[in-house]
Order: C-alpha cells, then sequence, then structure tokens
C-alpha cells in the first residue's frame, strides 16, 4: 500500500483520493514539489488511518483466476497458443510469465464485459425507454461505473470477477442515470423499479469490492 502522485493539467486543487490499492494525491500538474511535500507530511496521519483501514486481499490460490464470482483452474500447457476459456476453465501458454498472463486476461475480460453490457443494457433500455450513446469498459479505481452528460456510459472491467448480479446493478444504476442525471430519490426510485436488489448488491460491493482484482494469481 503506497501513496501514488498523480499530476493533472486541468486540476485545480490537491485532493486525496482511497483506492483499493492505496491512496492516491491528485495535484495540479504544476504544483511544486515542495508544496507536495509539505502536503504529504502534514496528512502523514491520515494517510496511515486510512492505509490501515484497507482491506487486505488474500492472493488467490496458484493457477486460479476470478470470474463471475466464482475462481476457476488455470492450465498452463506447451500446446496452447493463446488465453482461452472453455467454460469450466482458462487456458494459457506454459511459458507465460505473470505481466503477460494478466494483460491476456485483462483483454479478455474487457471483451466479455462489452458483450454482457450490451447484451443487458438492451433489457433496461427497454424498461426506462432510453438510449445509450456509448458504451465503454474501463479499469476504474475509485468508480464502479459512470454516466456522462452525452450518455456515454462506462463499467468497471473488475465487475466482470463479481457476481452476474452485481454487474447487473452497476448496469442498471448508470442506465438509471439517463432518466435521472442525478442521486435523488426519483433517481433511486427508478433504479428499484428496474432492479429490486439494490440494498445487497450495494452491500456486497462495500464489502467486496476490494477483492476485485486483475492481479497475479499467486
Amino acid at each position: 500500500m503506497t501513496v501514488t502522485v498523480i499530476r493533472h493539467k486541468r486540476r485545480k486543487r490537491a485532493a486525496f483520493y482511497v483506492t483499493t490499492e492505496g491512496v492516491e494525491l491528485r495535484i495540479p500538474a504544476r504544483l511544486p514539489q515542495r508544496v507536495v511535500d509539505a502536503i504529504l507530511r502534514d496528512h502523514a496521519d491520515w494517510i496511515e488511518t486510512r492505509l490501515a483501514a484497507i482491506p487486505q486481499v488474500s492472493p488467490l490460490p496458484e493457477n486460479r483466476l476470478f470470474y463471475r464470482g466464482d475462481t476457476l483452474p488455470l492450465i498452463r500447457s506447451s500446446s496452447t497458443r493463446s488465453f482461452t476459456y472453455d467454460g469450466e476453465k482458462f487456458l494459457c501458454p506454459g511459458h507465460w510469465d505473470e505481466p503477460t498472463l494478466r494483460d491476456a486476461y485483462e483483454r479478455w475480460l474487457r471483451e466479455e464485459a462489452l458483450r454482457h453490457v450490451t447484451e443487458r443494457a438492451a433489457r433496461y433500455e427497454r424498461l426506462l425507454g432510453v438510449r445509450a450513446t456509448n458504451i465503454r469498459i474501463g479499469h476504474q479505481k475509485t468508480r464502479w461505473g459512470s454516466c456522462s452528460s452525452t450518455g456515454t456510459i462506462s463499467i468497471n472491467v473488475r465487475l466482470m470477477l463479481a457476481p452476474p448480479e452485481v454487474l447487473d446493478y452497476v448496469i442498471a444504476h448508470e442506465w438509471a442515470h439517463l432518466v435521472h442525471f442525478d442521486h435523488s430519490k426519483s433517481f433511486w426510485s427508478t433504479v428499484e423499479s428496474v432492479y429490486p436488489n439494490v440494498a445487497w448488491a450495494k452491500d456486497w460491493l462495500r464489502q467486496n469490492g476490494h477483492t476485485l482484482r486483475i492481479k497475479k494469481t499467486n
């Protein structure tokens, strides 16, 4: 767990964000390093407290990967030339190192995420009478999904590691923003009208969201 300093050209002030991987300090691009050091020094106790509160994730057993709420076997084989999934297990070339495997795993998850999200979104668009202008699959650290004012919806690829019902909740949540671009009572009523298990899904993400990591297998 570390503090990562990220400079943004458009940011006007410094702010801390707590993620599953540690604490981020996002700052204006031209903020002097001496000011950055002072911010970190002045908030040292706060940072230590937040880092200590981040749940630790137990590593997966060797040669297993998360998928749709389960952990499935990963078979390394000299006869396999690419990363594949046969419905029961994953396969990859035996000579692959962890970074190569992780990149291929994420690429595959992104393709699966776009397919699943597109299929489920059709249901919510029909129920809500809306349509997204674009669907994107991201790898955000602090958000499970987002909806822009232009109707572009982004869904976090890490949700492909969660049970299908959790991904479905986030899809319902983001598509409901096409009706209400806020988090008002009307918005939540709209979400619950198409996805009744909101409380369960939110609680699952609070308790288990930190475990959804595309990471080393051991």
